[in-house]
């Protein structure tokens, strides 16, 4: 029994962080006074739990938003947050209470996840049928209705703040937003950019784009045609990529979500990670290299993988955020 927390979580290497500014962080809990929690029957607002990691130095700098995976946690991608904010940014992780593992608000008080969102997420994520995509459809919906919703509340919220000059928001530089998210939470971040006339720039870590679904006809999800209308970076591993290939060939009638929105963005790029699993774009593999490896990972180094991840994160918002560097290092490197 006293081996098995360091078992499930050894001691590891903290990925490398490059930036120069020293990083503070801060935590809120804030209620949505607009909104009652669906999850239980008691009757309070849903409250939004959400992690900063900003400069210490003065200045002014562009903000992040950071969304989850389902069952994530909001310190999913922590390495990611600290590299951001020792480059200069303002990064803000949002945890969705009941979508997460487990909340701890600003107050110390624990929500553990949702078992029945949990079996709903892994019930029809297998062999296609017509009756299990129609489910995962009608599904989808909830969760991006109550996702979107989140993200909207925290960033509005967060600029509220930022108008009235409160405490380090004057920090936040309100004209340059980029938003970024693991799975469901890339999904999140990327019907947020179609929605918001503020965001500059969306990185998706390997999410299916279920906010671009519409409606559900033969057998199939109905895509938006409206073309997407800021940069999107779309990174997947390489498992996924051939999926999604194989699956274009065996339906002639479909076509993956990312990458008919793809076709259809005014600025569309993929990277594609090999021999990396879905908690590979998180820290999970490093912290718990034995539960990361029960949800889905590859055979590549972590550390070496989130670190590569980080790199990708950075230098994209780099460019589209601040107008630095270029896309070009990465298009040669992965």
């Amino acid at each position: 029994m006293i081996a098995i927390p360091k078992i499930m979580f050894p001691d590891y290497e903290e990925p490398v962080v490059t930036g120069a500014h020293k990083v503070e962080m801060n935590t809120f809990t804030w209620e949505d006074e607009s909104r009652i929690e669906t999850f239980t029957d008691t009757g309070e607002n849903r409250a939004l739990t959400v992690k900063f990691w900003y400069p210490k130095e003065e200045g002014t700098y562009p903000l992040i938003v950071f969304s989850h995976g389902a069952f994530g946690v909001i310190d999913s991608n922590y390495s990611t947050c600290m590299e951001l904010a020792s480059n200069g940014y303002v990064v803000a992780s949002i945890a969705h209470p009941y979508h997460a593992a487990f909340v701890e608000d600003a107050n110390g008080k624990v929500t553990i996840g949702d078992m029945n969102f949990v079996q709903q997420v892994y019930e029809d994520n297998g062999e296609y049928s017509e009756e299990g995509e129609k489910r995962t459809y009608e599904k989808s919906k909830e969760w991006m209705a109550l996702r979107t919703a989140d993200m909207n509340f925290v960033l509005d919220t967060i600029l509220a703040k930022v108008q009235k000059k409160e405490d380090f928001f004057v920090k936040i530089d309100s004209d340059k937003i980029g938003l970024f998210g693991h799975s469901m939470g890339g999904a999140t971040s990327v019907q947020l950019g179609r929605e918001r006339d503020d965001i500059d720039a969306v990185i998706d870590l390997e999410g299916t784009m279920m906010g671009e679904y519409v409606d559900f006809k033969d057998g199939y999800e109905v895509y938006n045609e409206e073309p997407y209308p800021i940069p999107v970076l779309d990174v997947n591993s390489e498992a996924v990529s051939k999926q999604a290939k194989e699956l274009d060939e065996e339906h002639p009638n479909w076509e993956y979500v990312n990458y008919y929105l793809g076709r259809n963005a005014v600025d569309y790029r993929e990277i594609i990670f090999k021999n990396a699993g879905h908690l590979n774009f998180t820290d999970l593999p490093m912290i718990s290299p034995v539960l990361a490896k029960l949800l889905g990972v590859g055979e590549v180094d972590a550390k070496e993988c989130i670190e590569n991840v980080n790199e990708v994160v950075l230098t994209y918002f780099d460019y589209y955020l601040k107008g630095e560097g270029s896309l070009s290092e990465l298009q040669e490197t992965y």
